[in-house]
């Protein structure tokens, strides 16, 4: 069986380095066909074993010169006079370019030393071409000048932000240093008028008739009416006038100094607390702050997470005890669930960057719920809605939680996010419906005995009704339920987008 003929990459760049240096095309134009020919494949093979490359003889180099040829043509005669194969350039230079007729005198043999391996010529270009070789160094290079290009631009384009930001904040530190020291100048003057005893004078526009231009009217304020100051006439003798108006004078400046110094600390102090609660938000947490966080709502999961074991298991493990739900659960309910207070103590302290006054109304409501209407009276503990409640409330907590905790370390997960931002929808609506039946079955209590009513008439001369009262909280459901629902829908697309989760990290705590 004949062997087969197969050619390694190097292999054949050192057939097409022959036949391009010892100009083999001239031979190949000139020989016929026949024995001459052959004898040229025979000098292109002596050629090559003189190069180290024995395992060719003249009858493959024949048939693979033919294949390329026949590649090479093929090629371009498809690709519209462009060669697109292996060893194309190469190829190019050989059949397309004119050489000189007279054949280049090879180069002398090099005579062997005795005791060492015969010498072997090297190329300089010992790279294997291919189209795909050359195909991943063209896409290698583009990437780099791309990704060069790109981190320049990106590098230009954050200290360009960070130009105008510093620019910004220069402008708004002028305008607020401006505004303050106004403040100060006029708080330092009304401050000395005031302890002085002088009147001030006050511009009120009066609104007039619809042709008629508006009209100032200076009203002259008397701040001794205020300050009810007792005087006493003493008799100055004569020659000690001067005397006394020497001491006046010391008096007002004294005074003044008092004021300016009072003032100045006043204002201090001011600005100290308005700067303080200005920027307290911006900045990084403490780690003792950090870590009080971690730990509140670590054990706020923990908590959550042993509320809804306990719910499951009184329908489940303990079903058929004598207790009643609130008597099984209860203390975990009012431990934990008053436990939120501190959340609003956290916003209004700036430590989290939540919004103190929608903190307050949500945690209040739920401790009202809690103390107000399921603590309070005997029929809000047998409400059906007290574990559709607890059940919203425990899942709902125990996400809500995990989510915080786990940002303040960057390593929420994103299926933590996308349950944050999810089972809303369900469990909104059902914690709704569990609070409000909590409130309908209490009121009923309320209105027979009257539990924490006032009525008239009484000392104080005044009224209240705890019923109306809780009737006037269950209709501010109406108004305030679909707001916030569309409120969380709104902050759900913010966060996951339309399918994708985005995961843009809002520390809410």
């Amino acid at each position: 069986m004949a062997r087969r003929n197969v050619w390694s990459g190097e292999e054949t760049m050192e057939l097409l380095e022959i036949i391009k240096e010892h100009n083999f095309m001239h031979l190949f134009a000139t020989a016929s066909r026949g024995q001459k020919e052959y004898d040229v494949y025979r000098m292109i093979e002596e050629e090559m074993q003189k190069n180290g490359f024995n395992g060719k003889d003249a009858g493959q180099i024949y048939h693979k010169w033919k294949n390329l040829k026949r590649a090479f043509y093929q090629s371009k005669k498809q690709n519209k006079g462009r060669a697109i194969c292996e060893f194309a350039e190469e190829l190019g230079d050989i059949l397309e370019k004119p050489w000189a007729l007279k054949r280049r005198e090879p180069d002398p043999p090099v005579e062997p030393v005795e005791g060492e391996p015969a010498p072997v010529k090297k190329r300089n270009n010992a790279q294997i071409k291919t189209i795909r070789s050359q195909i991943v160094a063209k896409l290698a290079k583009a990437q780099n000048d791309n990704t060069d290009e790109f981190a320049k631009k990106w590098n230009d384009l954050n200290d360009y932000e960070f130009k105008l930001y510093k620019r910004k904040e220069k402008e708004q530190t002028v305008v607020m240093n401006r505004l303050l020291e106004e403040s100060k100048t006029s708080l330092m003057t009304r401050c000395r008028d005031m302890l002085a005893g002088r009147s001030m004078l006050i511009t009120e526009v009066v609104e007039g008739e619809e042709d008629e231009e508006d009209e100032e009217v200076e009203v002259e304020i008397d701040r001794l009416n205020v300050i009810e100051i007792v005087t006493t006439d003493l008799e100055i003798a004569p020659g000690e006038e001067e005397t006394v108006k020497d001491f006046q004078m010391q008096s007002d400046r004294r005074s003044h100094f008092f004021v300016d110094q009072f003032a100045e600390r006043l204002f201090s102090i001011l600005f100290t607390f308005r700067y303080y609660i200005g920027t307290m938000a911006a900045k990084q947490l403490s780690p003792i702050v950090k870590s009080y966080l971690i730990l509140y709502n670590a054990v706020q999961v923990l908590g959550w997470c042993y509320m809804l074991y306990q719910l499951i298991a009184y329908y489940t493990i303990d079903k058929g005890t004598e207790k009643t739900l609130w008597e099984y659960i209860g203390f975990t309910v009012i431990l934990f669930q008053n436990a939120a207070v501190l959340e609003i103590v956290h916003a209004f302290t700036r430590i989290v960057p939540s919004n103190p006054i929608i903190t307050t109304f949500q945690v209040l409501s739920r401790v009202m719920v809690v103390c107000g209407v399921v603590m309070a009276t005997p029929t809000g503990k047998d409400s059906p809605g007290l574990p559709l409640a607890l059940l919203a409330w425990s899942v709902t907590e125990i996400i809500r939680y995990a989510y915080y905790a786990l940002n303040l370390i960057d390593a929420v997960p994103q299926v933590l996010v996308f349950l944050r931002y999810t089972t809303f929808i369900v469990l909104y609506p059902i914690g709704v419906t569990g609070e409000l039946l909590c409130f309908y079955w209490a009121q009923s209590h309320v209105a027979k005995t009257k539990q924490w009513s006032i009525e008239m008439p009484n000392t104080a001369n005044f009224t209240f009704s705890y019923l109306y009262f809780l009737w006037a909280v269950m209709l501010l459901y109406i108004p305030l339920f679909p707001q916030m629902y569309m409120h969380m829908f709104a902050q759900r697309k913010k966060i996951l987008g339309s399918g994708s989760s985005h995961a843009g990290k809002q520390k809410n705590n």
